[in-house]
């Protein structure tokens, strides 16, 4: 698999302290990808640690390095 470089992971809340999503940015600042939160799924920390380790899974398995 092509390595595609390092990525920084940034969690995004809304007012009510919720997380919506994770934005990934190269270290450069360009753009690579928007996982968004599933709606269905309760806001409780140990999802909130699932969907990171999912999003970044996703990552390693597609050439990032988280």
């Amino acid at each position: 698999m092509e390595e595609k470089g390092r990525v920084v992971c940034t969690d995004v809340y809304d007012k009510d302290g919720n997380l919506t999503r994770i934005d990934v940015h190269t270290l450069g600042d360009q753009f690579v990808l928007q996982a968004v939160w599933d709606e269905r799924d309760e806001q409780t920390s140990k999802n909130r640690e699932e969907f990171r380790k999912w999003v970044y899974r996703h990552l390693r398995n597609t050439g990032y390095e988280v």
